[in-house]
């Protein structure tokens, strides 16, 4: 029972946890941000959503180097690297997202029309309501 405790008091020894606040330029806070931080030498990625209060955290992230991006429609991508977990530390890393470019797609597909060449009249589709509505000779 000893060896448990000892074991498990040991692995949260050897994490970290990362947290802070995600603000736009004019200083007010963006809630579903979405955060996402990669451990540089094993490429495990850990993602999470900013709360109403713009805030975030990240617990148990194993020690080491990582990489930090903040990503949010209608802003541009945060990116930061060089961050070094040590063990039981807790960074908070405070982002301010950039008004981003308005990205704008048009899609476009061409048909040609449907044309009958064998047949030079015009002609016009009749609904059955309107020849129900014909005068009748007789009636």
């Amino acid at each position: 029972m000893i060896l448990l405790l000892t074991a498990s008091a040991a692995w949260a020894q050897a994490t970290a946890q990362m947290s802070g606040t995600v603000r736009d330029a004019s200083g007010a806070v963006l809630p579903g941000v979405t955060v996402t931080v990669t451990q540089v030498d094993t490429s495990v990625t850990r993602t999470t959503v900013t709360d109403a209060a713009g805030a975030y955290v990240l617990p148990n992230l194993p020690t080491g180097p990582y990489k930090f991006e903040a990503m949010l429609q209608g802003f541009r991508t945060y990116s930061q690297t060089g961050i070094v977990l040590q063990v039981g530390a807790t960074p908070a890393i405070n982002v301010t997202l950039a008004v981003g470019n308005v990205e704008e797609t048009v899609s476009v597909e061409g048909a040609a029309p449907l044309v009958d060449v064998k047949s030079s009249g015009i002609s016009s589709v009749v609904e059955n309501e309107r020849i129900l509505e014909l005068p009748l000779q007789g009636r």
